[in-house]
């Protein structure tokens, strides 16, 4: 498909400028977040106080990837957009976005294991959706890439710097599918998340730390992947992709404060700053279903 396939609307010049100021702001809330969040992450994840393990290694690369990863994009807005190079750099991304949701959709995988202590039927069943997610979405994206031949359409408009994505109405629809299949394992993240929060009720600080930061996660990233299907679906081409990296980078974000709210949660009802059992606390996972005392916390949930 070739530029001349794509009608960019009556102001392309606008839409770039708009899909720019997307791209950017999510780039300056992830390092942003970082630099706040930084303290934190040495206090509860760094060794020699905290045990390292396939868990904390999870969080560093939840971490680290998106921080290296967006670089390409980022020097797009410093040095003159060419489309051969634009087209290397969307199909980098594409391919790093699937594999950022796949850590991530580990990560929320964990927490909700850890909440139903340990079940191997809740287990299965998330492992399921998630696979189903990412064969949806890796499907999604070789369908568009052989439709399009080259993958997108790269459009690069003067007087503003960067790539800027444009995508055809079918190109869209694929995009918009893929995104179909986060939302839904989102879903079933949150359904499960609330379903314990009501079945057991209040179960001490931890417990409701691990249930309010889950609960209010899921909810804002399911309204932020609903966006992104309907940006796919509907909006002018060279917008369709614009939410794509707002998305990821508040997924990142999010999940890396849960990880560090249960752990400072953790170290408190311990009494000590950070102790070499909360990595073994957090790989465990709960021991048991029901409700959970405050007394009990640092021995109970394994998180």
């Amino acid at each position: 498909m070739s530029f001349a396939d794509i009608n960019l609307g009556p102001h392309p010049g606008e839409y770039a400028y708009l899909n720019s100021i997307f791209n950017v702001s999510a780039i300056v809330i992830l390092y942003y977040d970082y630099m706040l969040t930084l303290p934190r992450e040495i206090r509860f994840l760094w060794p020699p106080h905290n045990k390292q393990g396939w868990f904390t290694l999870t969080c560093f690369l939840n971490r680290y990837l998106p921080l290296f990863g967006h670089l390409p994009l980022v020097m797009t807005y410093f040095v003159p957009g060419e489309v051969s190079v634009c087209q290397k750099i969307h199909a980098f991304h594409e391919n790093f976005n699937i594999i950022l949701q796949v850590l991530i959709g580990t990560l929320c995988l964990i927490r909700v294991y850890a909440l139903y202590g340990r079940s191997i039927r809740v287990l299965c069943f998330l492992l399921g959706a998630g696979f189903g997610s990412t064969i949806n979405g890796s499907l999604m994206m070789a369908a568009s890439s052989r439709l399009t031949g080259s993958g997108e359409t790269n459009i690069v408009v003067s007087g503003v710097r960067g790539c800027n994505q444009g995508m055809s109405t079918v190109e869209g629809l694929y995009g918009a599918l893929s995104w179909m299949g986060v939302l839904l394992y989102d879903i079933v993240i949150f359904s499960l998340t609330l379903y314990k929060a009501f079945t057991v009720g209040r179960g001490g600080c931890l417990f409701d730390v691990m249930v309010r930061d889950g609960t209010m996660y899921f909810s804002v990233l399911s309204i932020m992947n609903l966006g992104n299907i309907l940006m796919f679906r509907f909006a002018p081409p060279s917008l369709k992709n614009s939410t794509s990296t707002s998305t990821n980078v508040l997924s990142t974000t999010l999940v890396s404060r849960l990880v560090l709210n249960v752990r400072e949660q953790n170290s408190a009802l311990a009494g000590v700053p950070t102790t070499v059992e909360t990595e073994q606390r957090f790989q465990a996972a709960l021991p048991a279903v029901g409700p959970i005392t405050s007394h009990q916390e640092t021995s109970s949930i394994q998180v």
